[in-house]
């Protein structure tokens, strides 16, 4: 006869076994995943290093969402020098991080949270990373007609519903091409306009500036221009971006001073996502938080360190990568850093408008229209660092870890079930051969309980196979 021990095995072999595969389910568990994104994006000439976006990511069961709240640590490298960062991720879970390296092709970077590594690699921008080309700074339109030719454009090119617009409207002669003064450039009236300046009348240059309200997306405009015996009108539509918001600054900062810029937002929203890019790439990035200063609409101050000289434009828009694109709802303002109107006109971008004239005031006005048609181009970005294909892959080595320990558990039960079934059975043959004297008859009856012996043996093997069967499928 088997012994109470080995009978009380045979009973605690399956359980021990279903605890051992708990605690390898436990190893490799399907937990949610904590990783973290870096965006690169090519540096600026403005010699405030790298502005580059980190969106801090938890993943479970396949989906996404942004971890808020999550207090992120940074550590750069680029030969010799080392950068770091320290700052806590906003509500998108997206953090704006500054590292004050002048290239981006040689980057390692490390992003962890406490003891957690989030993301980790060389940051390298591809190959190819051409930014579009600049397009047109005037606005398209419908019908011009008349011995005065106009050209407009608008301050920013887009213009946010509810906010007033800086149009730059430029007078010249039908027959010569050369700019005209002293010609009066009236808006038309139209409902879908409010809060207009009548009328403005061209400098020695042929600009006039005229404001305007846009309250809705379809906005149509109309100028009439008449000096003497000429006359011109022009008809065409604003570019509209809805939702943006309002972008104001300085059209010129001295150097050495920190940029400030206004954003007003439309809608009450808790933060919006400012940077300011030049010809070259993100010179500077902020998650500006929102306050209620206005009633109803939230303003914030954004402050940005000390630009190099230069042309910049300033980016607003509610979306973590909405200016990557320059896509609805974002909004720019150019806006100079240079010692004086003078200097600042020599980084314009359009020769007709940036003339350098005469006097200190006429460069003043000269400035705000030659930033009229500064045309904006999205700056570029890549994915310089994934976290989730490490996290994967230490995910996929837990659960193997895990598997191994699981079906480790599951074969050395089988082994000692087996054993103790196979000793049941030698101690049933024995006992039924002493109580029979070896008489066939009991040979029978022995032979019969060995048959149960062996289907209770195959039954087990069963279920083993079968529970590991399912562990494999599940992991």
């Amino acid at each position: 006869m088997i012994s109470r021990g080995e009978r009380a095995l045979l009973v605690v072999t399956p359980v021990g076994a279903v605890a051992a595969v708990a605690v390898g389910l436990g190893l490799g568990g399907h937990g949610g995943l904590r990783a973290a994104i870096v965006y690169g994006a090519p540096p600026a000439t403005a010699g405030t290093g790298l502005a580059w976006q980190i969106v801090a990511l938890e993943e479970e069961r396949g989906a996404r969402a942004p971890v808020a709240g999550l207090g992120l640590d940074v550590v750069a490298t680029s030969g010799d020098r080392t950068a770091r960062w320290s700052g806590t991720t906003n509500g998108d879970g997206v953090a704006e991080v500054q590292l004050g390296f002048p290239r981006a092709d040689a980057v390692h970077l490390e992003v962890r949270a406490g003891s957690a590594l989030l993301a980790a690699g060389d940051a390298a921008p591809p190959p190819e990373l051409e930014r579009p080309a600049q397009g047109s700074p005037w606005l398209r339109f419908a019908r011009r007609e008349g011995s005065i030719v106009l050209d407009v454009a608008v301050l920013g090119e887009r213009v946010p519903p509810g906010f007033p617009a800086q149009i730059w409207a430029r007078a010249t002669d039908a027959k010569t091409g050369a700019p005209l003064g002293g010609v009066e450039v009236t808006i038309g009236s139209d409902p879908s306009l409010t809060g207009l300046a009548q009328s403005a009348t061209t400098d020695a240059g042929g600009w006039a500036e005229l404001t305007a309200t846009p309250v809705g997306l379809a906005v149509a405009l109309t100028l009439q221009a008449r000096r003497g015996a000429l006359a011109g009108d022009w008809t065409g539509g604003l570019f509209m971006s809805p939702g943006g918001s309002r972008l104001e600054t300085r059209a010129r900062w001295a150097p050495g001073e920190d940029v400030e810029i206004e954003v007003e937002a439309p809608i009450p929203r808790p933060t919006v996502y400012v940077e300011v890019d030049d010809a070259h790439g993100r010179a500077w990035a902020g998650a500006i938080e929102l306050a209620d200063r206005r009633g109803s609409t939230p303003v914030a101050i954004a402050h940005v360190p000390r630009p190099a000289p230069g042309l910049y434009w300033a980016v607003a828009s509610a979306d973590a990568a909405g200016a990557a694109g320059l896509g609805a709802g974002t909004t720019v303002r150019p806006f100079f850093v240079a010692p004086s109107d003078e200097a600042a006109l020599a980084y314009g971008t359009e020769a007709s408008a940036c003339a350098t004239p005469g006097g200190s005031r006429e460069a003043a006005r000269a400035v705000a229209s030659c930033l009229a048609l500064a045309a904006a181009t999205p700056v570029r970005r890549w994915t310089a660092v994934e976290g989730f294909s490490m996290q994967h892959a230490r995910d996929a080595r837990r659960r193997a870890r895990g598997l191994a320990v699981a079906l480790g558990a599951l074969l050395v039960a089988v082994v000692l079930e087996v054993v103790l079934l196979l000793r049941t059975a030698a101690s049933v043959r024995a006992r039924f051969v002493a109580d029979t004297g070896g008489e066939d008859g009991g040979m029978t009856v022995g032979a019969g309980r060995r048959f149960g012996v062996v289907v209770a043996l195959l039954v087990t093997l069963l279920g083993f196979a079968l529970f590991a069967a399912f562990l494999v499928r599940l992991a």
